[in-house]
């Protein structure tokens, strides 16, 4: 007897072995409770620029163009306690533009993003697959930050080579503003897996936009994190920065396209610092709202 998929429940290769667990499901395909997942604590510092539009576009899949001003926002964040990982944590580095995506019957404005760095392959695996994100591993420390002198920093490296630098200082707190770091509106991915075939041949199996905007009608938010106000801290900073260091094949074998493509947005102005720190349900950044979005094309 061969194996068994059942419906509803989801598999990521190797699939042979059964429903795969991870955020979205444990290991026998049934939905995490709010108890099982416990609470996680997180830390988010995020800077803004502005770039070049034609710099910008260079980037942006089919079907997809920018709202408003070129501007890129950069985050750095760290979670703690994640249920799904028996407590763990991780960092993640994530880029996000503001664009409109059309597809064939919605028009949606939000955040695009381009490439998401996450210092777990757990978490790479699971959010690739299941949910069309552009997940790269990286190694991610912890962030460095000092209440009391107002300052705030990160890095990403891999291979020994640090390619993302992120400073904040001058951090005061706010009161009032929960609003999460970014352009605003829902979270916009373009999942693609290429088809297998000799040489390339075989084009591609699947791309196409996914997204946290609910369907029309349908109850929620557009954001795919959850938090609540009474565990809510923002800082806003005087000034912060960001360094995308440039990498040669030999430092970035397999990633200095990307980091290449990301420094090649160049910074004309700083926008905004801030820094958030909530915490929440663990299940509040499972992001199992994400759907796909049918191209118009």
């Amino acid at each position: 007897m061969t194996v068994e998929f059942k419906p509803g429940m989801r598999y990521r290769m190797p699939a042979v072995f059964g429903p795969a667990p991870g955020p979205r499901q444990k290991a026998d395909g049934t939905i995490w409770t709010p108890e099982e997942a416990g609470t996680m604590k997180a830390q988010w510092m995020t800077v803004s620029y502005l770039t070049e539009r034609s710099s910008l576009e260079r980037i942006l899949p089919p079907g997809f163009e920018l709202r408003g001003e070129p501007e890129v926002y950069v985050s750095l964040a760290f979670f703690h306690n994640l249920y799904w990982l028996a407590g763990r944590g991780y960092g993640i580095l994530n880029v996000e533009v503001p664009v409109v995506y059309q597809g064939k019957t919605e028009r949606i404005e939000g955040a695009f993003c381009p490439v998401l760095f996450e210092g777990v392959p757990d978490a790479i695996m699971t959010g690739r697959e299941e949910l069309g994100f552009p997940k790269l591993f990286a190694d991610i420390p912890d962030l460095r930050i000092d209440h009391a002198a107002g300052n705030a920093g990160g890095e990403a490296s891999w291979f020994g080579f640090r390619f993302f630098e992120i400073d904040l200082h001058g951090l005061a707190e706010t009161t009032g503003d929960r609003k999460l770091p970014g352009p605003g509106g829902a979270t916009l991915f373009y999942k693609y897996m290429p088809r297998t075939g000799p040489s390339g041949s075989g084009g591609c199996d699947i791309a196409y936009a996914t997204t946290s905007q609910p369907l029309a009608g349908a109850a929620g938010d557009t954001s795919p994190i959850k938090f609540s106000d009474a565990n809510f801290r923002k800082w806003k900073g005087k000034g912060g920065s960001v360094r995308w260091n440039r990498a040669t094949f030999e430092q970035l074998p397999t990633t200095f396209h990307v980091i290449n493509g990301l420094a090649d947005l160049e910074i004309v102005e700083y926008l905004g610092a801030e820094m958030i720190e909530f915490s929440g349900p663990g299940v509040a950044v499972s992001a199992n709202v994400i759907r796909p979005v049918e191209p118009a094309a």
